[in-house]
């Protein structure tokens, strides 16, 4: 209050603008001089530093003046009782006490701003369960090897009896107008392919394995999508590059990276990653997906299986789907207006949707 009282504030300014005018004459003797103090003081010791001292001193002792003259005022003010303050007094304190109420005001709401944004944060983020920790702040995720919940299936007849998941996606309809993916590559990079599966009858026509040591009974996702993919397109040529296992000379990130770049080099036309990478992301990983990019080659990615169950709230870590470089997919429900999975990531980057509930596929 007193700091905002008419002639306080006026006084105190006006002190301060004189100390600021009469330290830059001080400094005004040019820099070189300023640089010639600091090697005398490196060279005679205690002698420049006395002399420091003492300039620092003169200008503490103006500022105790100036406090010691605005402390004056303001107990002047004070010790009047408040119905012999002037005018001018009166209004000082009035405003004072406006400005001190607001700046308390604007604090508060700062708070609850910045507590606000903090929980939305959190609100986004939440449900994501793909091995998620917090460093310092920052969300990271680790690379995980995707899987297949089994339920009972039977036998599949890729020409009879294709599964409904494959149906609705239009199968017949290809394969009547002829578009069975002759002449196409798609790589999948995934956990790996049963290769001799009866199902695939031989167009799985080359394996390039950076990680192993699980048997496929246990890795089968890879398995399960490229079912999938040839039962949509019969006749495209599946290139398998499995990046998960627990064994390798890569880990999984950079395994992803060099089958990219291997894909491209085989001259795929099309790479599948029902997956997701760690995040921070491991850069040669970007850089794989842009050159891909740059070659032509498509680069489909599932969204991801870490959400919320809330379409309206984004999922930000899913990557590679994420990139404008690849196309992300969703999940939905074969059920009535196709509702969205509760576990499919949501984010304006999302692309398409396809079937991915009680997807019937191969198994090794």
């Amino acid at each position: 209050l007193a700091l905002d009282a008419p002639d306080v504030p006026l006084k105190a300014s006006i002190y301060i603008r004189e100390l600021q005018e009469e330290n830059a004459q001080d400094d005004g003797t040019s820099s070189a001089n300023i640089e010639s103090g600091a090697n005398d003081t490196a060279t005679d010791g205690d002698g420049e530093e006395s002399v420091e001292e003492s300039e620092s001193d003169s200008f503490l002792d103006k500022l105790k003046e100036g406090a010691a003259s605005v402390k004056d005022d303001v107990t002047a003010i004070l010790a009047n009782n408040p119905s012999g303050w002037t005018a001018g007094q009166i209004a000082g304190v009035a405003i004072g006490s406006f400005f001190a109420v607001l700046i308390l005001f604007t604090c508060f709401a700062c708070c609850c701003v910045n507590k606000c944004r903090s929980m939305n944060a959190r609100g986004r983020d939440g449900g994501n369960k793909n091995s998620k920790k917090s460093i310092e702040g920052k969300q990271t995720y680790s690379i995980q090897r995707p899987f297949v919940t089994r339920s009972a299936g039977g036998p599949i007849d890729d020409r009879r009896n294709l599964p409904l998941g494959v149906r609705l996606h239009g199968a017949l309809k290809l394969r009547g107008a002829g578009l069975t993916g002759r002449g196409i590559r798609v790589a999948v990079i995934d956990s790996g392919i049963d290769r001799d599966h009866p199902g695939f009858n031989g167009m799985v026509k080359k394996q390039k394995w950076y990680r192993s040591g699980t048997p496929l009974s246990e890795d089968d996702h890879g398995t399960h999508v490229s079912g999938t993919i040839h039962f949509m397109a019969p006749e495209a040529e599946l290139y398998d590059y499995r990046v998960f296992g627990d064994k390798g000379d890569v880990d999984g990130d950079n395994a992803i990276a060099e089958s990219i770049r291997q894909a491209c080099a085989d001259g795929c036309h099309i790479i599948n990653m029902s997956l997701r990478v760690s995040y921070p992301i491991v850069p040669a990983v970007r850089s794989a997906v842009k050159f891909a990019y740059s070659r032509g080659v498509y680069m489909v990615c599932a969204a991801g299986n870490s959400g919320d169950g809330d379409p309206l709230t984004n999922e930000l870590y899913s990557f590679p789907a994420r990139w404008e470089e690849t196309m992300s997919v969703a999940a939905v429900k074969k059920a009535d207006d196709l509702p969205v999975a509760y576990f499919s990531e949501s984010n304006p980057q999302v692309d398409y949707a396809g079937i991915g509930v009680a997807v019937t596929s191969l198994k090794p």
